[in-house]
């Protein structure tokens, strides 16, 4: 037996499921990929064998695993004591440099997890308004918490009946959602029409990359900026996900539209364990100690995490590194799109910056969530088995789409050589 098999059984014995978090058994092998290092753009797992890695740590590790720049900032908050739980230089520094980055932020808070950082964005919003109802959009991803887990049976409609996406979600939360689908001005605007001065605030993934890669039509982001201004509803963009990915000032400086307030994530932490929410100043000034919306928690901003941040979001300022990263990008989503031509396998990889969606058997447009079930998951499942057998590691968490990135530390030739590899998957996929 292998050693990842072995590990496998031996964690089952004492985790639930055998991992720390649901979504780590890839459902393309049906266990975990337990890794034992990992640097640059490549992890090994425990039998020792190398892949080229375009999970990425679902995006966190932009970077690319152990970068030099985050590991110093590290090791200089350890050699400090990395005392949590008190305020220090760092944790200023670190604010007004995302300030100065993200176009909406004036005032920021950080926390542990994206999940944490849309729960407070979302509860600060009904502070402010004095409404409790939530604009939301089909398919959009906003974390676990009881406020967002809950979906529709029915795809494409206004408003549907929605449902907990788990058991033990607290019960009648649905009531404060209004659930339309992405990409829709027609619906966006009755959505309005009906519900404005009931809204809260308006949250989307302003670059739809968990359902692969869907930006949003011009129009659509327009009209949801313009119309909730108008409702007096905040729009909060959840950048959890896209922040960082394809200019340093996220979708919202891509898409020249600033919302109200924003949540950071993943990337933010250059691969530790941070996120971040924030806006305007007369907005954020609603949270204790000014205000009386309550933000709080002991382990909100860790040193080392905040030190990694700084050294990932200084490197991102830097002006070599997106042309560095959509060079990367093209070369790599290009080649695999030629190879899907080349052995006549009817798939597309599509995406922005430093992440991408793969679809199989989707003819026509990809504009919503509602789109993507048309993805042919056994087929994407087999690419992925295909591809991990080659050497170049996808991770699959279930659901219809998933995104998959690369991190900066690949090369011209390490895309090269991923693309021999998928070249390979592909005929494999082709063959079967």
């Amino acid at each position: 037996m292998s050693r990842v098999l072995d590990q496998y059984k031996r964690a089952s014995k004492s985790l639930a499921g055998g991992v720390s978090s649901s979504t780590r058994v890839n459902q393309a092998l049906g266990h975990p990929l337990y890794i034992d290092r990992a640097e640059g753009c490549r992890v090994w797992d425990l039998d020792g064998r190398p892949y080229l890695d375009l999970c990425c740590s679902h995006g966190a590790t932009l970077l690319g695993h152990g970068d030099a720049r985050v590991r110093r900032a590290v090791e200089g908050a350890l050699a400090r004591g990395a005392a949590c739980s008190y305020e220090s230089e760092l944790h200023a520094e670190l604010a007004a440099l995302l300030c100065d980055t993200v176009p909406c932020l004036e005032r920021v808070r950080f926390t542990g997890s994206g999940t944490e950082a849309t729960m407070h964005c979302i509860r600060l919003a009904r502070a402010i308004t004095g409404r409790t109802k939530l604009l939301r959009f089909e398919g959009n991803f906003h974390g676990y918490h009881d406020q967002v887990m809950f979906g529709a049976q029915e795809l494409g409609k206004f408003a549907p009946p929605l449902s907990p996406q788990s058991t033990g979600v607290t019960p009648g939360l649905e009531q404060h959602l209004v659930q339309i689908p992405y990409n829709n001005v027609e619906m966006l605007d009755q959505a309005f029409d009906r519900h404005g001065p009931e809204l809260a605030a308006a949250i989307c993934e302003p670059i739809y990359y968990n359902a692969g890669c869907i930006i949003p039509d011009p129009e659509f982001i327009s009209t949801l900026r313009t119309r909730s201004r108008e409702a007096g509803a905040l729009l909060i963009f959840d950048e959890v996900l896209s922040a960082f990915r394809m200019c340093a000032g996220g979708a919202q400086r891509y898409l020249g539209v600033t919302p109200d307030l924003c949540t950071l994530g993943k990337s933010v932490g250059g691969g530790y364990p941070l996120s971040v929410f924030g806006g305007r100043a007369e907005l954020m000034e609603h949270l204790m100690p000014q205000g009386d919306c309550q933000h709080s928690g002991t382990y909100n901003a860790h040193p080392v995490a905040v030190a990694a941040a700084m050294a990932a979001v200084q490197t991102y300022r830097e002006p070599e590194f997106y042309p560095h990263i959509n060079a990367i990008g093209e070369r790599l989503i290009g080649g695999l799109n030629g190879a899907f031509q080349r052995h006549g396998v009817p798939g597309l990889a599509r995406g922005l910056g430093a992440r991408f969606g793969v679809y199989f058997g989707i003819s026509g447009p990809i504009r919503n969530y509602a789109d993507t079930q048309r993805h042919d998951r056994q087929q994407m499942l087999r690419f992925i088995a295909a591809a991990i057998a080659e050497g170049v590691y996808f991770h699959d968490y279930g659901g219809a789409a998933c995104h998959h990135g690369f991190c900066a530390a690949m090369t011209p030739d390490s895309v090269d050589e991923a693309l021999e590899k998928l070249d390979s998957a592909v005929g494999r996929l082709a063959r079967s």
